[in-house]
């Protein structure tokens, strides 16, 4: 479907100016105007004379000070119009208030041996949040050396795209999106999933037809009541997204395969991942109860008010060799060592490589011989907006902090754990206890914990980590990378042409260290860029750090709509004509 963007700020009308007066004359007499302004000294060269600069604009000073305000005053209008923005939740921490509030995010306060928070110091967090008071964070109780990570940040107001409220959480057809409640057979499936990530990281995707294991997770799969990705799952969709063109060829985008050039110091794409578990001599964390206990606490230290027992942060183990990213353990590292935005600068230096044919069809610098964009519409205006879009973590961190309060995949895991020993009894949906998952689960974590030395070697029910402090200390829903990731990509299939081939086109082979040719259906800008959104937001699941639907899908769309926002109020501020065009996650076009 293509509809057409009409929201934009109207920019006033310029008075002509004395360029294009004249460039309204006949040759003989601009020239005998423009003799009569300036004086015949200058154009003689006589020595006699002063060449002085002259402000040449189409505009005047007063004039260019009420466009300059009229910008920014429609900008703001037109999201003012946009009134409030609703914010549901999943009920779940009023549901358990009386139950120590297992459902929610608790991570570095005070806890149980249950990993149950102490429910004073979660309501200390809520007092908190309430107040928005620097020392009302300050005074909240902690349970360990880990601290929280900005709980003010969604307060922030943004003076450019929306304000960090000003977004509701929706599904691909616009339905209000609300985190799955911790009893639902959503949870359950997305819980599902995670495990399954885990214990298949080190299969390489090149093997994914063939390997027994992915076998058993397809299959297992396909029983989940609730699943939110593609059905059914299939070894070829398995862990993807079903974003146009993310479903086309090799799950690795181009974009985290393609060498180029930084400062002109060449890259290939070749990163540091952590030794494989099987088939090396790879550790993960938390797979034992006391490590994982020291996480919620936030890893306590010596002589800790509450008389918590210390553990220490572990030491991840790297593979001495740099590698393209083959495995969901690789993908999971290269979605957690970005910074921020980095990855879309490094697309951006990709598709600016393949020249003007690469640009949107709506660039009036596509096909000009005699100008390129710079400062608007070139290389400097698209950096300008990727760093632009940061701000959309503001939004994140409203709707982490200040909404959801979303509990993480870690805790989950400590809740189906102590269900599965008996030590507690929670109303976890029977899609997770009746899933093959557990026994893989166990039997991975009795591997890394025998290898380790900790936990007696014995097998747990808890979501392998790979990174040794387990999750981030904020909430889970939405993703601060999912947002990110769908801001970022947005404006880059926004600046180019989606419909381009991406020329020569690779594979990583089974081990990472060699790159084939690949020979399947056409890969496509548009696709490309859509797949690296989905490597740098479930990349994070494959860490072991958030969730399908409730975080990815949402925080995707809601950067897809910040990222929009934000060009609309760009399109007023330009003196070009000209459109931007791409294609949402859900598939429709629209031109801004």
């Amino acid at each position: 479907m293509n509809t057409t963007d009409s929201q934009s700020s109207t920019k006033p009308t310029a008075s002509p100016s004395r360029r294009k007066f004249l460039g309204h004359m006949g040759g003989a007499t601009a020239a005998t105007l423009a003799v009569g302004a300036i004086g015949l000294e200058p154009l003689l060269g006589v020595k006699s004379s002063i060449a002085e600069a002259v402000e040449i604009s189409p505009t005047t000073c007063d004039l260019r000070v009420q466009q300059a305000f009229d910008n920014r005053t429609n900008a703001a209008l037109n999201e003012k119009n946009l009134g409030c923005f609703a914010h549901p939740t999943n009920g779940d921490e009023e549901r358990y208030a009386n139950k120590n509030y297992f459902a929610n995010f608790t991570k570095t306060l005070p806890h149980n041996n249950l990993g149950e928070v102490d429910p004073v110091a979660y309501q200390a967090l809520l007092h908190a949040l309430s107040t928005g008071d620097f020392m009302d964070f300050e005074n909240v109780p902690q349970g360990g050396t880990q601290a929280y990570l900005n709980p003010m940040g969604g307060l922030a107001f943004n003076m450019e795209g929306p304000d960090s409220p000003a977004t509701s959480l929706v599904d691909l057809n616009g339905n209000p999106l609300v985190p799955p409640a911790f009893a639902s057979a959503e949870m359950a499936a997305a819980m599902v999933e995670i495990y399954w990530e885990a214990v298949c990281r080190d299969v390489p995707f090149a093997n994914y037809g063939t390997d027994p294991l992915i076998a058993k997770a397809v299959a297992d799969m396909n029983n989940l009541m609730r699943f939110q990705g593609p059905k059914p799952v299939t070894v070829n969709n398995l862990f993807r997204y079903s974003y146009p063109g993310a479903l086309v060829g090799p799950i690795v985008s181009q974009f985290l395969l393609k060498p180029f050039l930084f400062d002109g110091v060449l890259l290939d794409g070749r990163t540091r991942v952590p030794a494989p578990v099987n088939g090396g001599n790879g550790i993960d964390f938390l797979t034992f109860y006391d490590e994982w206990l020291c996480a919620q606490r936030g890893f306590p230290a010596a002589g800790n008010p509450f008389g918590y027992p210390v553990c220490p942060i572990g030491t991840q183990v790297f593979d001495p060799v740099a590698r393209w990213p083959r495995s969901v353990r690789d993908l999971g590292q290269v979605a957690s060592q970005d910074a921020i935005y980095s990855t879309y600068f490094r697309a951006a230096l990709i598709l600016l490589g393949l020249g003007n044919a690469a640009l949107d069809n709506g660039n009036p610098y596509k096909t000009s011989t005699r100008q390129g964009g710079f400062s608007t519409l070139g290389f400097a205006d698209l950096l300008r907006l990727i760093g632009s879009v940061h701000k959309a973590e503001r939004h994140t961190w409203y709707d982490k902090w200040n909404v959801h309060r979303y509990l993480r995949p870690e805790a989950m895991s400590g809740r189906v754990h102590n269900q599965m020993v008996k030590a507690a009894n929670y109303p976890i949906h029977p899609d997770v206890m009746k899933s093959s998952v557990l026994t893989e689960v166990f039997n991975y974590n009795a591997l890394v914990n025998q290898r380790r030395g900790v936990g007696g070697g014995q097998g747990t029910f808890l979501l392998p980590q790979l990174n040794p402090a387990g999750v981030p200390t904020h909430p889970s829903a939405p993703a601060g990378h999912a947002v990110s990731a769908g801001a970022c990509c947005t404006i880059l299939k926004a600046w180019f042409d989606e419909n381009l081939a991406v020329p020569g086109p690779k594979v990583p082979d089974a081990t990472g260290t060699v790159l084939n040719d690949h020979t399947g259906p056409t890969l496509t800008i548009g696709g490309e860029l859509n797949k690296l959104t989905h490597n740098m937001t479930e990349g994070r699941n494959m860490f072991g750090v958030h969730w399908r639907q409730a975080d990815n899908l949402s925080g995707n769309l809601q950067g897809e709509e910040i990222a929009i926002r934000i060009l609309r109020e760009a399109k007023a501020t330009y003196p070009e004509s000209f459109s931007f065009s791409l294609t949402k996650f859900n598939g429709t076009t629209i031109t801004i």
